[in-house]
């Protein structure tokens, strides 16, 4: 488990597995000109147990929350592992959103995920029954899709100006 924090105040935080997969992520993030948004870099690999996924993934999560930015995304992405269990792994992540679900909705917050490995399809369709449940849905990708694909609509979604309120 690996975490450095590069903005406090950003509006992109990442929960990323696997080294390669992950620095290719942050990279696209750089490359589509929302390096300045990035919030961390660190990794959870290797095999974590759900419980230290879940130490982890609750840090990140008080990270993001402490952000001042108006506009947050969490992504949750990593290569097609080739041991670490994604339906463990990720019942450790839900579990630190679950706390938090209520204030992470209030903020808006938007949850982008794309993984594959041991157990993808099972874990998959946990991630995105909670996301949908409790209204923090970006996306839900598994190893069909592009590394990249979370980041890149992550990025789509902070960009998107927030409605106007209307004044009477």
């Amino acid at each position: 488990l690996k975490l450095t924090v590069l903005n406090p105040d950003g509006s992109i935080f990442f929960l990323l597995s696997g080294g390669g997969g992950s620095i290719v992520v942050v990279d696209e993030a750089a490359l589509r000109g929302a390096g300045g948004e990035i919030g961390n870099y660190g990794e959870y690999s290797g095999g974590p147990t759900q419980e230290e996924t879940y130490l982890y993934a609750r840090e990140i999560i008080q990270l993001m929350l402490a952000s001042s930015a108006s506009k947050k995304a969490l992504v949750i992405a990593g290569g097609v592992a080739n041991f670490t269990d994604v339906k463990k792994t990720f019942r450790g992540i839900i579990d630190a959103l679950r706390e938090s679900a209520d204030t992470l909705r209030t903020a808006q917050v938007k949850v982008f995920v794309r993984r594959g490995g041991p157990n993808e399809a099972a874990g998959l369709s946990l991630m995105e029954a909670f996301l949908t449940d409790e209204q923090l849905l970006g996306s839900v990708h598994g190893s069909d899709a592009i590394i990249t694909t979370a980041i890149d609509e992550a990025i789509q979604y902070i960009r998107v100006p927030a409605p106007l309120e209307r004044t009477q």
